[in-house]
């Protein structure tokens, strides 16, 4: 048995996220380096970095599995964490210096390959991704979040997981420095408070906490922390048609008139089931298929607040408090709609 004066060893935390490193040029990823440093300075944790070497958000617990990773070592420096000495080995570090390694990865693959590759295995006590520049409120950013799908990576490697993110709120964009100042403690707070209480076990066992900070003023004078399960939600149009590139230099011809209508055995334009054949839009007709990335998710970030439901991490950032989300890292189950016949376990065909 140890004695009484035998140093108590620190919490070891893995921090990762989706949005890389800070990066001046693109403005990606601001609030890791005051949240790090807050987890050392404040609780005293022996906190390792592993996070992708770019912006890697909306891409859920996704693996690239035909990918081979490659990464760097970072030691940030400077007041935001944006200037830094990048290498391919490792050094020994400088007094109040943080190494971190940036992975050619995706999220969930940084925390399996620092849960299994680059430390030995049982290495760390708690995994925090985060925080997110944006909220993860509601079914639709959490299953797209990568900053989410990290902390599911890391659960189902056996680690506890916090999915912390920051949620940039209308009026205060970019949030000023006293509201991040306030999300570090606030979450700082929160993180420990979480680790303390612990994860369960068998069927009351949460794989992963989803934390949201709304930045508001409400977190510098009242900060109010809430209990929440997660908003059910759904978005429409994610990305956007735009002009290929190289478009002009097509010599091919399109267009509806460019093909002949199919017909049926009696000579008949065959029409499908509707009006009219099923066919995709005119412009596509025109132009060769180019897509970017860009959603319309206005509904999602502003809702009426009457139409939220009270009780959900989605009303909770918009009522100004923090929402703590216990969930499970797999996908939930329901039951069969009502009124479909169900002859016990298996169906007769």
């Amino acid at each position: 048995m140890p004695s009484s004066s035998t140093p108590k060893r620190r919490l070891r935390v893995l921090l990762t996220n989706d949005d890389g490193r800070p990066s001046p040029k693109t403005g990606h990823s601001p609030f890791i380096y005051p949240f790090a440093r807050g987890l050392v300075e404040q609780l005293g944790w022996d906190v390792r970095v592993v996070v992708p070497d770019s912006q890697k958000s909306w891409v859920g617990k996704s693996y690239l599995i035909g990918d081979k990773v490659t990464g760097q070592y970072y030691y940030p420096a400077g007041e935001d964490g944006t200037e830094g000495e990048l290498r391919h080995l490792p050094r020994p570090t400088k007094e109040g210096e943080m190494e971190w390694v940036l992975l050619q990865g995706t999220p969930a693959t940084c925390a399996s390959i620092a849960l299994n590759n680059l430390f030995l295995p049982e290495s760390f006590d708690l995994v925090i991704s985060g925080p997110n520049f944006g909220r993860n409120t509601s079914t639709a950013f959490a299953m797209s979040s990568g900053t989410v799908g990290a902390a599911m990576a890391a659960a189902l490697s056996g680690s506890h997981a916090i999915a912390l993110s920051w949620g940039l709120m209308e009026g205060y964009k970019p949030p000023p420095q006293e509201f991040v100042d306030a999300a570090v403690k606030l979450s700082c707070q929160v993180v420990e408070r979480l680790y303390k209480l612990g994860f369960g076990e068998g069927d009351s066992k949460v794989d992963v906490y989803s934390v949201n900070v709304p930045l508001l003023p409400d977190i510098v004078s009242s900060p109010e922390v809430r209990w929440t399960t997660m908003a059910r939600t759904s978005y429409g149009r994610l990305f956007k048609s735009t002009p290929h590139p190289e478009s002009a230099a097509s010599e091919e011809k399109g267009g509806p008139a460019a093909v002949a209508e199919p017909k049926q055995e009696n000579g008949a334009t065959d029409q499908g089931e509707g009006s009219e054949s099923l066919m995709v839009r005119d412009e596509h007709w025109k132009e060769r298929l180019h897509f970017v990335f860009a959603p319309d998710l206005s509904a999602l970030v502003n809702p009426k607040m009457d139409d939220l439901v009270e009780g959900t991490d989605k009303h909770a950032i918009h009522s100004g408090a923090v929402s703590v989300t216990p969930i499970r890292a797999a996908f939930m189950e329901a039951s069969p709609p009502q009124g479909i016949p169900v002859d016990g376990p298996r169906w007769k065909i």
